[in-house]
């Protein structure tokens, strides 16, 4: 009986919250088609058949990794712009007499429904999309295309398992969060400012580095086939590298303009009070 309760009460919170919930759901439903139909495509036995296959499915055996890396990033970014939002509403939960451990029972019972309904629909697109892929390749190819159904159960495996790793750790990281927050400051969360973030000079300093070698790697190749080590060296190079300069690269450039007092300190550079006051005025913000 309890558990019906909570259950009903997960599917009323997503439904409610159904607009801070939607753009998450899509992201998980679309890394999920997108890692079902890689892996599709790396192990599809009919490609070996065609001139080039096999380089082709070493490719996307080695893009298959950049995606799980691009899909933890994302859905944990995701995830954690949508507890922030939250953060009041279980503080409310919990003021009003919920017990936190009854509030983790929900969570996770909100988890288990986004899980099984973007597992389901992303399968789903993933293998209508993944039978058009496989007729676009054969067709640029030169090869037989060959109507019919295809499905690939050694795809939904590695795809199911990579995501329930990937949602356990997201709902360990939520509970976490509600099990060891005050309800005060669980209530206050949704009016915190962020803090001004700190300068990370050897991670700036990385990123410029890693990116710089991947792009030398990627420049100097002289087949990208032969070298496909290589070529996958660079790509995971230049995403780790982009990601630190994106992170902390930007941070310390605008540290450096900030600390620059001539740049700093010019009229261009701020926003006129009375006219910040009349466009917000007329949106109705004040």
């Amino acid at each position: 009986m309890r558990n019906s309760f909570y259950l009903k009460m997960a599917a009323d919170s997503i439904r409610k919250n159904g607009k801070m919930y939607f753009p998450f759901i899509i992201s998980c439903i679309s890394t999920i088609m997108m890692t079902y139909i890689i892996q599709a495509l790396s192990t599809n036995p009919g490609l070996s058949e065609i001139p080039g296959g096999e380089n082709l499915k070493t490719i996307l055996s080695m893009g298959y990794f950049v995606l799980i890396l691009f899909s933890t990033i994302f859905l944990f970014y995701m995830n954690s712009f949508l507890m922030k939002n939250r953060k009041r509403e279980f503080g409310v939960y919990n003021i009003l007499g919920m017990d936190k451990k009854h509030i983790m029972k929900m969570l996770a019972y909100e988890t288990f429904y986004i899980f099984v309904f973007s597992m389901i629909v992303g399968l789903v697109a993933g293998t209508i999309l993944n039978k058009v892929c496989v007729l676009l390749i054969r067709q640029m190819m030169g090869a037989d295309v060959a109507l019919g159904f295809e499905f690939s159960p050694e795809a939904v495996v590695w795809t199911l398992s990579f995501f329930i790793i990937i949602f356990l750790l997201i709902l360990l990281g939520n509970i976490y969060q509600i099990r060891f927050a005050n309800p005060i400051d669980l209530l206050k969360s949704g009016n915190v400012g962020e803090k001004e973030p700190k300068t990370k000079w050897f991670l700036s300093i990385l990123g410029v580095l890693l990116t710089g070698w991947g792009y030398y790697i990627g420049l100097t190749l002289q087949s990208p086939i032969s070298g496909m080590p290589f070529a996958f060296l660079a790509a995971i190079l230049i995403i780790a590298g982009t990601y630190l300069l994106f992170t902390t690269g930007s941070i310390a450039v605008l540290k450096i303009l900030k600390n620059n007092k001539n740049y700093y300190y010019q009229t261009s550079h701020f926003i006129p009070v009375s006219g910040m006051l009349y466009r917000m005025k007329k949106m109705r913000w004040v």
